[in-house]
């Protein structure tokens, strides 16, 4: 899985590529868990690039939006791809994210 970071204005936007699985997700969750350690992080993930998340996967990415919200940030999803969002929908957490179609809508929300 190759996974980018960058700034922009106040949120740490990090784009995935490739696969969420086992063999993925703990380096995901510890780069990314490393980009939010200031006070009320803005974490925003670009799933554009990630076309299948298992439950470790799931698991990193919910590890995260608690360390986010913990901290008293605020946390999104953007352009994530429909079998991804069917697994999301299937287990009920579609609900406990703040999702977007893109990520310009993604950031604005997240500012405002």
């Amino acid at each position: 899985m190759e996974i980018h970071d960058e700034r922009i204005g106040d949120t740490c936007v990090v784009t995935a590529k490739g696969r969420l699985d086992s063999g993925a997700s703990a380096a995901f969750a510890e780069k990314v868990g490393g980009l939010i350690a200031s006070p009320s992080p803005k974490l925003l993930i670009d799933f554009a690039g990630v076309d299948f998340v298992t439950s470790a996967g799931l698991r990193a990415v919910l590890v995260l939006v608690k360390k986010v919200k913990a901290a008293g940030g605020s946390f999104a999803l953007c352009s994530v791809q429909e079998p991804v969002r069917e697994v999301l929908d299937i287990t009920g957490l579609t609900a406990m994210f703040s999702i977007h179609s893109a990520r310009a809508e993604a950031i604005a929300a997240l500012a405002g």
